[in-house]
């Protein structure tokens, strides 16, 4: 027995479990492994957006707004002339040739505000810019930008720089964006220098109403990727390095990120900067349609094949919807097949379109879908059209408000359009013109279809006055119409 007892001892041990020293030892090697093996696929992800940073940032740029203040002081004589920062933000190059680049950013980097941030406005009525407008290149070369344009409806402004051939960006198309889809936003944030930032599409077609009171598009791509202030104007870029947004405000209780950042779709924004470049102006594309939402409850009623869309109420006679064959009740489920969920949306992509270009929408109507081409026109030219048939006869110039002397139309913009003016009349004498919108009326609210112009008449036959929102040769104003 004496002999056998070590063996059976040495037997004992190694059919004892491990301690527990040994075994943690062991799960952090496993640990360690897989990692390694992870880490391996995550460093692609990384080296994406390293390549993103290297491709796009150089075309990326911080834009300083200075004012010149001036001061004579009584007793000397002396004058002291000095440059006042007075705001900050971001731009990219999207265009460049032998003599210069041009520069895309927000209306609100380089233009005016007040405390409201309202735009402040000329004698001439039109946006103030800054006395002095400084870009900053992403190599630290400094240059003085002059004013090309800019298209306050879309917060955009475009600057040139006496710098040639510049890095430019690439576009993406924004109607492809998804939920979910990883972005970067890049800019020049808080005055801390260029800073790269990550983070998902949260959203797609989110309305703010940041641009309600200019008539503006209200469609935005929203993200969590951290935007700050002086990030307006800079670009959020997809996967492939391409620019899918412009960022250009966020919702915050503090005026810092909480990661609810909006950006402007490129498709928009590449026309309106396209259209400045050449043009230096921006003409806004119509069909001639005016529309309302359609909810999940209507729609399920109207047996449509989506949950949300929207449905033309009335259509401008003369206009490219007209003339396709559009009439009022048709649901438009897409514009040139990328799905619309939301009356912001449509606005904002038929904008999107260049002049000249057709483009089709998809029809639902009587249960059954079909494709309408179309080619948009210009706002002007609609117009045109309207006031030729204003003079043909009351029927073609829309709804009265014939105790103010004023014609109100419809059309694929916000609010009521003013059609005709009486001469002599009340809306003549407070300045109203053929062309203005009504937005909202102080005590209705928003003002959008014909159904609301003929309340707004019925609410002149039972009180003396209505105050209505104005959007007038580019600003928004409140006015009293008074019988």
């Amino acid at each position: 027995m004496r002999t056998t007892w070590p063996f059976l001892l040495a037997a004992l041990l190694l059919l004892a479990p491990p301690l527990r020293g040994e075994e943690t030892t062991s799960e952090r090697d496993r640990a360690r492994a897989e990692l390694r093996q992870l880490s391996q696929e995550l460093a692609k992800l990384s080296r994406a957006f390293n390549l993103i940073h290297e491709i796009v940032a150089p075309s990326v740029l911080s834009i300083h707004t200075k004012e010149i203040d001036r001061r004579l002081y009584a007793f000397s004589g002396h004058q002291v002339i000095r440059e006042v920062d007075v705001g900050e933000g971001s731009g990219f190059v999207f265009a460049t040739n032998a003599k210069a680049s041009f520069i895309l950013t927000n209306s609100h980097v380089v233009l005016q505000t007040d405390h409201e941030q309202d735009f402040v406005r000329g004698q001439n009525g039109q946006p103030v810019g800054y006395d002095k407008v400084k870009v900053v290149l992403n190599d630290n070369r400094e240059v003085e930008a002059e004013y090309v344009g800019y298209y306050l409806p879309a917060d955009l402004a475009v600057l040139k720089i006496p710098i040639p051939n510049l890095p430019t960006v690439e576009w993406a198309d924004s109607d492809q964006a998804k939920v979910g889809d990883w972005v970067v936003a890049l800019g020049y944030p808080m005055g801390v220098g260029y800073s790269a930032t990550s983070g998902i599409i949260s959203a797609t077609d989110r309305s703010t109403g940041i641009y309600q009171s200019l008539g503006g598009f209200d469609s935005f791509i929203q993200t969590d990727a951290a935007i700050n202030p002086g990030n307006s104007g800079g670009p959020l870029v997809n996967m492939m390095g391409q620019v899918v947004g412009i960022n250009a405000s966020i919702i915050s209780r503090t005026g810092n990120n909480i990661g609810l950042g909006f950006a402007i779709p490129a498709n928009l924004a590449r026309r309106v900067a396209e259209d400045i470049l050449e043009h230096g102006h921006v003409s806004r594309t119509i069909i001639g349609v005016q529309i309302e939402d359609v909810g999940p409850d209507q729609a399920k009623a109207l047996g449509l094949p989506q949950v949300q869309t929207v449905r033309v109420t009335s259509v401008v006679p003369g206009s490219p919807a007209e003339t396709a064959g559009i009439t009022g009740g048709d649901v438009i489920l897409a514009v040139n097949q990328a799905k619309v969920v939301s009356l912001q949306q449509f606005q904002a992509r038929v904008a999107s379109c260049k002049l000249g270009a057709a483009i089709t929408l998809k029809i639902w109507r009587g249960g059954m879908e079909k494709d309408y081409g179309m080619v948009p026109v210009a706002e002007e030219e609609l117009n045109h059209k309207l006031a030729a048939f204003a003079k043909e006869g009351d029927d073609h110039r829309g709804t009265p408000l014939k105790d103010v002397g004023l014609w109100l139309g419809v059309d694929d913009q916000s609010g009521l359009k003013v059609t005709a003016v009486d001469a002599g009349s009340i809306a003549a004498k407070a300045g109203l013109v053929p062309g203005d919108r009504l937005l909202h009326e102080r005590t209705f609210g928003a003002l959008r279809t014909l159904d609301d112009a003929n309340q707004l008449a019925l609410l002149l036959t039972r009180r003396h006055e209505v105050v209505v929102q104005v959007y007038h040769e580019g600003r928004s104003m409140w006015l009293r119409l008074r019988r």
